[in-house]
């Protein structure tokens, strides 16, 4: 890193709890998301044209799914479900040889672990290969997995943990918002997958490689 994210972050008040997001923060594997449907759409017969995953990030399988039916894919919703089946197979096999720590989680979840803050990690993703990952990581003992409905939406546990104190990290738009309404220092992380977004918040971390530069939005 080529800034001091914590001494950064310690100028806005001590944090009492984290809240962190888990694809495109926690670890890089928008990617792998991306593979995951376009196999399952290839298979479909769907021809795959311009930036067409983009407005999937950040969003719950089934919103994903209903967007690519709304957009010509020939289901119906009472299909998400086996189609959802065949991406999570799909990402479980292209995840098998293992989800990687992004820089960020790496340079500051032991930081506020020493620190003695609360973490959290809220997502939208599959919980059982996010809790392997954190044990993988070795920071199991640092960070909470929080449960969400399989048909849930993390809106809801982001605004239920966001407050004043409380720092989120996030890559999407409408959870940096609705973290920021509820008092929040939220911490917008720039990726090379989601350049289309404003990333309204506090600090935006922008990914490069190893390299992570900060700069106050």
């Amino acid at each position: 890193m080529n800034v001091d994210l914590i001494d950064l972050l310690d100028r806005h008040g001590p944090a009492q709890a984290v809240v962190w997001d888990f694809d495109g923060v926690l670890s890089e594997t928008e990617s792998l998301h991306q593979a995951s449907y376009a196999q399952v759409l290839t298979a479909r017969g769907v021809r795959l044209v311009g930036d067409w995953y983009t407005e999937l990030i950040g969003n719950t399988a089934w919103q994903n799914w209903q967007t690519l039916i709304d957009r010509g894919l020939d289901a119906g919703p009472q299909d998400i479900s086996l189609l959802e089946e065949g991406r999570e197979a799909a990402f479980a096999s292209l995840a098998a040889a293992g989800l990687k720590f992004s820089q960020v989680g790496v340079s500051l979840v032991p930081a506020f672990a020493r620190a003695g803050v609360r973490q959290d990690i809220v997502s939208n993703g599959d919980l059982d290969l996010i809790g392997r990952a954190v044990r993988d990581w070795g920071i199991s003992d640092m960070v909470t997995v929080v449960h969400r409905a399989p048909d849930g939406d993390k809106l809801a546990l982001v605004e239920e943990r966001a407050a004043p104190g409380v720092i989120t990290f996030d890559d999407t738009d409408r959870y940096l918002l609705a973290a920021g309404r509820k008092g929040a220092f939220t911490v917008g992380v720039r990726h090379r997958h989601n350049s289309h977004g404003a990333l309204p918040a506090d600090i935006v971390l922008s990914i490069t490689g190893e390299r992570i530069l900060a700069a106050c939005a």
